[in-house]
Formats: C-alpha cells, structure tokens, sequence
C-alpha cells in the first residue's frame, strides 16, 4: 500500500496509535559503506533510514549521538565505538527528503546521547552535554521541509491549539497543525518548549532493551500519565516498547513464529509487555533488520484497528504461534478451535486466526480451518479463550467501521502494507515472513555482534 493509504488512522488520538521504530536506525549496512568491522559487529539494519521510512513504513527513528571531538560543532551518529556518519548530514539527506515527500507522515526521532566522564574521561562532559544541546537547537532551526524549519515543525504540547485537549490530540489534528515531528531524547537538561525536545521519563515509560524473554521496567513503568514540568496536563503516558536480541536470529526463512518481528513472537510479547505494564498499549515499537517489517506491520494494524489474528509461521508447539495454536503434523500456526456460538458471542476474542462471523473446527490430520457461520444460534458460549486478549477496547480497540477514511477490521496483509498497490484487500495465509536478497549466514553472525563488540573495541582502540 502507498504512503496515504497507510494514513488512513486520522481519528486515532496520538496514544491510540503504534508504529514501528527502526532500533539504531543510522547503524546499517548503507552507512556502513563496506566497512567490515561495521558490517561485522556494528549494523542493526539493512537499508538508509530513507528507505527505511518509505519502503518498510517505519515511523520512528531511534539514534545514538555524541559530539565530535574534533570539531564541537559537530555531532556523530554512532552506534557503541562505531561511527556511522555526521548527524546534520544523514538528517538532512534521509529524514527530510521523506518528509518532503510524505506531508502527512507522523514522525519520531528518539535519539539518546552518549556522553558522561566514561565516555570524555578528562574531558568537561557537562560543556560537551551543553554543546550537544546548542549543536541539535542549531540543526533543527538550519534544516528545512518545503520551507518550513524542522524545529517549527516538532509538537509542542503547550502550544495553544492544544489547550482544552484532555488527551493527545488525534493524528489528523497533528497533521493539521504542522507539529507532525516528534523529538523525545534522555536528557533532562535537554527540555525546550520551544523547540519541542521532550524528556522521555515526562512522556513516556519504556521496558528493558535487552532480550525478549520478559518484559520488565526501564523507567516509569507504573506511571500512566505524564508528567511535562509547569504542565497540568494529564495525558497518557506513551510507551516505548523495545523488542530485540543480540542473539536469536530476526530475519530467513521459515523463522519459528516468524521470528522477531513475526506474529508468534511479537504479538505474545507485545500482550507480555502489556500484562506487565499496567495494560498500556505500545505507542511505538523498536525493532532491529525492519527490512523484514511485514507481520509487524500487520501487528501493529491489529494493535490499532483489531482483526483477524495472524497464522500460516512454522511452529513446532502452541507457544510459537499468535493463535495459540500449532498444527504440530504439518508445522504451521492455524486458528484455534472455537464454535460458532462462542464466535457469535464473542467475535475474534474467541476465534483466534478467523474473520469475524467465522468459527474454527477440526477437519484431518490435526488441520484447523476457518468456516463462516452459518445460521447462528443463541446457545450458551462456552469458550474461556477471552481471556487470551482481555483488554478493554482502548487498551486494545477494534474498531467496526464502515467510513471509507477509516481501514476496517480486517488486517492489512504482509504484501499490502509494503507495496503500492491501489486498494486494500482482505488479509492472507502467509507461511513465514519472506527475507529480501540478504545473506542468512552473516545476519546469523551480526545477531551476535554485541558478545564480541567490546572485545572489537579493545582491539581498535
């Protein structure tokens, strides 16, 4: 689907959303430019972070800067040791030429800066911290999307046209306003109303990075509104959901549960981190090798709009699938069992991996299959699988909508969310997430690259 088609949420206030973030978005093989420590130990995506945000629709730009020791004027995007260009330079070449050409994309920069006495050991870390605050007001003021300065473009949540809003304004309000670049960073010296450098632990609360086993507190877990300095706002606290790992494989074929970013990991994480949150639904999701974005976008439509629940990744028990349930003879994640009076009742909360008005019956060999229902009756439901998705309906919404600027239940399938075909079609069986032309083998190896990135760095340096 092309970029408008991907817009059509506008009724969605900013909370109610979710959208994917490329995690270390300047560390890719593009900027990498050959380089084989990088490529080695140092990449975390494929592609620039220009067609990252126009051909894998992320949102959301997450970057490591610090200053440049040779020139104060200057900061690096850098990821650990490694460095992956000059931040004005890479903005400027990917983030605007997008913006220019999106003017209703909604989007985030998350950049967290690395500094102190360990990195500038010797060095006034606090000067260096104050001259990367003057270099970022700088570059926002210098650079320019069809004329308007990036900095008279980021929200600014005590602006005027927000007074009275008892929440996050909706994403077409946004739009309208013009304040459609987000700016959250992890310096609280760093807050400016004026130019829209939110604070993170003001707005949002975010899980542990490492890992994807649990899902446990970085800071402000329990906090469900904000907390903006000299505000009396209380929107919702926003939640930055990280979901990554150095070591299992994210990208290939035939990946248990889709991988990462596939349906049976995700999606059960996502419910994992949620349960552990106090039900806050993810604003944004982190994720490494977006590249390989197609069931997370269609996790993400589920996340916002509801739908069918996705099947069709290999599996080998009921834990690596979405639905919760693994035909174990064939390999793949099929919907889960259900009558029709439990579908009728409960619709999707019941049917996992059906259409709604569809139920899941057993037919051979262990295969479940879909059926519409047919002359539906009014006897007692007798499913506990609710409780898989118990969330009230803004924490989890599912919207019945029959407004041609609103996308219906139906989930956005894995071709549609990153091609450019004209209209929206009803969602598909996919077997697994389908890798681009890259090496299995060195993504095997990059997936490791953080056990050995100190190691690599003693060795440079």
């Amino acid at each position: 689907m092309n970029a408008a088609q991907f817009n059509k949420d506008g009724e969605l206030r900013f909370h109610e959303n979710t959208i994917i973030v490329s995690h270390n978005s300047a560390a890719n093989k593009v900027a990498a430019d050959g380089d084989f420590i990088k490529l080695m130990f140092g990449v975390d995506q494929e592609n620039s972070m220009y067609d990252q945000l126009s051909t894998s629709m992320v949102r959301g730009l997450s970057l490591d800067i610090k200053i440049d020791l040779s020139d104060w004027s200057k900061l690096r995007l850098v990821h650990s040791v490694l460095d992956f260009g000059d931040f004005e330079t890479e903005i400027a070449a990917h983030l605007v030429p997008f913006l220019e050409e999106n003017a209703e994309a909604i989007t985030l920069i998350y950049f967290e800066v690395v500094d102190g006495p360990s990195v500038h050991p010797g060095q006034d870390w606090q000067a260096i911290r104050s001259s990367i605050l003057k270099n970022l007001q700088r570059i926002f003021s210098n650079l320019f999307v069809d004329g308007v300065s990036l900095a008279d473009m980021t929200f600014k949540y005590n602006s005027e046209i927000w007074a009275g809003h008892d929440d996050w304004p909706s994403l077409n309000e946004i739009r309208s306003s013009g304040q459609r670049l987000f700016i959250i960073h992890d310096r609280s010296e760093f807050r400016s109303t004026e130019y829209g450098f939110m604070y993170r632990n003001d707005v949002m609360k975010e899980n542990f990075w490492e890992g994807i086993e649990d899902c446990t507190e970085r800071y402000e877990w329990n906090s469900s509104k904000v907390s903006f300095p000299y505000s009396s706002l209380s929107w919702s606290r926003l939640f930055f959901m990280n979901h990554f790992d150095t070591i299992v494989d994210t990208v290939g074929e035939g990946l248990l549960g889709g991988g990462i970013n596939g349906w049976g990991i995700l999606f059960l994480r996502t419910k994992k981190c949620m349960e552990s949150n106090g039900f806050t639904k993810p604003t944004f999701v982190a994720l490494d090798w977006v590249v390989q974005v197609a069931e997370a976008l269609e996790v993400v439509q589920y996340l916002k709009f509801g739908g069918k629940i996705g099947s069709g990744q290999r599996c080998t028990d009921n834990s690596h699938c979405a639905t919760g349930s693994c035909n174990t003879v064939l390999g793949f994640c099929q919907c889960k069992e259900c009558s029709m009076a439990d579908s009728v009742a409960f619709g999707q909360d019941s049917c996992f991996g059906c259409e709604s008005e569809q139920h899941c019956v057993s037919v051979e060999n262990g295969l479940n299959e879909c059926l519409n229902n047919t002359n539906p009756t009014t006897s007692t439901p007798n499913s506990t699988d609710t409780e898989m998705l118990s969330y009230t309906p803004t924490q989890m919404p599912v919207v019945q909508s029959t407004s041609s600027s609103v996308p219906s239940t139906s989930i956005i399938t894995s071709t549609e969310m990153i091609s450019n075909t004209p209209t929206l079609k009803e969602p598909t069986t996919i077997v697994s997430a389908k890798n681009s032309n890259s090496a299995s083998t060195l993504f095997k190896t990059l997936s490791r690259k953080k056990i050995v990135l100190g190691f690599v760095a003693l060795l440079l340096f």
